[in-house]
């Protein structure tokens, strides 16, 4: 079940983003609703190609120097972005990933308008990007959004931010295959680094071809790519990912760089099959 709460409006025919807070089932109904806070439904489907490309990145570390709304027009800050189909596509994931649920961000082109629908970053509509936290969940969220397979996946994002909750038990029960964890910082110009692990399900089902899938999903065809793919996320070692007193998810850089500000994904058994396609048996339709 997904409980819809906003959507991005960004031309005719686009895509309706649903979300509902969830959580990774657990022993009982008790224990479900318990870590049942820091997660949302969303739907993948940005195209990796355009977005690895060099002049898209500048693009969007410039539009983070800036408040998302133009204090003058009330309108959304002056980007190239706007002036492309697949640049619309990226602003409706960059708006809705940094802004609140209900926040409408109108654009100069007539009938063009994006909506905020989880709130990783919310002071950035009226101030720039600066702060390194909103820096890495803003990313966190747009590596997630990344699906180089032509189709669109609803994937339950999990993290430790206020902004990814939307409850229902539900959720948690049909979105329960552990897949991908993401973080980085695409935003700051002297150290840009992202990264994406393997959780248990896909780590389980798919081993050593994860990698291949997880960088066609991210990457698609793009020499550009600038992702490092970790393996697995966690082990006996806790080489990469960990989950600290609090039950959230803490990764660290091969570089020993400590994230608090990651966000895994669930998928039910469609979704897996999508992005994954060789790993497991076809869902029962």
């Amino acid at each position: 079940m997904i409980n819809v709460r906003s959507s991005l409006a960004v031309v005719a025919g686009s895509l309706l983003f649903a979300s509902g807070c969830v959580a990774a089932p657990q022993g009982g109904a008790e224990d479900e609703l318990a870590v049942a806070e820091d997660a949302i439904i969303w739907t993948n489907g940005d195209a990796p190609s355009f977005f690895w490309q060099t002049s898209t990145q500048t693009e969007l570390r410039r539009l983070a120097t800036s408040p998302l709304v133009d204090r003058s027009t009330g309108l959304l800050t002056k980007t190239r972005l706007l002036h492309s189909a697949a640049g619309r596509e990226l602003l409706h994931y960059v708006v809705g990933c940094a802004l609140d649920p209900g926040t409408k961000v109108s654009t100069s082109l007539p009938a063009v308008s994006f909506e905020g629908a989880i709130g990783l970053a919310t002071t950035w509509k009226k101030a720039k990007l600066g702060a390194l936290s909103s820096q890495r969940w803003v990313t966190a969220c747009l590596l997630q959004t990344l699906n180089g397979i032509s189709a669109h996946v609803p994937i339950r994002m999990v993290g430790n931010h206020k902004g990814l909750v939307d409850a229902s038990v539900q959720d948690a029960v049909d979105f329960s295959i552990p897949d991908a964890t993401m973080f980085g910082n695409l935003f700051d110009p002297a150290k840009v680094e992202v990264f994406a692990c393997a959780d248990a399900g896909a780590a389980k089902a798919c081993g050593l071809t994860w990698s291949a899938f997880a960088h066609l999903r991210i990457c698609d065809s793009s020499p550009l790519c600038g992702i490092t793919l970790l393996g697995p996320c966690q082990d006996e070692a806790a080489t990469h990912c960990w989950t600290d007193s609090l039950g959230e998810t803490v990764c660290k850089t091969p570089g020993a760089t400590v994230y608090t500000e990651t966000i895994s994904t669930f998928l039910d058994a469609e979704g897996f099959f999508a992005l994954y396609p060789s790993c497991g048996p076809r869902p029962p339709r």
